[in-house]
């Protein structure tokens, strides 16, 4: 993997790890990974999915958003993401399908209730199987066709449709459409 296309994340997954005391058997065990896979996604050397990210980030108590550069506090009460300047998260393989990339619209810390990202998912693409956390979360599909579902109910969505759920019920998703799509994604509180 070139360093251009390296996920960049991986040293702050081993800091959480560490602060938490636990080795890479004990993290493995808790989220059904092998101690060889997490020692090559912490030296940024595998792109784990975003449903086995997700498991990484709650074992070690800590959301996705967190694994992204702090970014400063605001000197004024308005908070401004420029285009060019979102921070992204990679997950998955695109020859896999399951690419799915986070764009951070609001950065992550104890003063930011919500979690707020564009979720850009390619032809295919998705989380490889349901999460659960706690919250709520609400999506707007900017472009494209995705296939969300919540707790067994299964609902097709496509540009200009919004969702709403309880993210402590079970929930996956995946582009259905021909084309890439974009899903303006909110969490709150910040767990996913």
């Amino acid at each position: 993997m070139s360093p251009a296309a390296r996920p960049g994340f991986g040293i702050r997954i081993r800091h959480a790890r560490q602060l938490r005391g636990l080795s890479l058997e004990e993290l493995g065990e808790s989220v059904g990974l092998t101690q060889g896979y997490l020692s090559k996604i912490e030296n940024d050397r595998a792109v784990p999915t975003i449903s086995t990210l997700h498991k990484i980030v709650q074992a070690l108590g800590i959301n996705i958003n967190s694994l992204l550069t702090d970014v400063s506090a605001p000197d004024n009460p308005i908070f401004v993401m420029r285009r060019g300047e979102r921070q992204k998260l990679v997950t998955g393989h695109r020859r896999a399908g399951n690419r799915v990339v986070l764009e951070q619209l609001v950065p992550s810390g104890p003063q930011y209730f919500m979690q707020v990202n564009v979720h850009v998912i390619g032809r295919g693409g998705g989380s490889d199987e349901p999460i659960s956390h706690r919250g709520q979360e609400f999506g707007y599909v900017l472009s494209g066709t995705l296939q969300l579902t919540v707790n067994g109910n299964c609902i097709e969505l496509n540009e200009g449709d919004s969702f709403y759920f309880d993210s402590s019920l079970s929930h996956s998703y995946r582009n259905v459409g021909k084309s890439q799509a974009k899903v303006l994604w909110v969490n709150t509180p910040p767990t996913f």
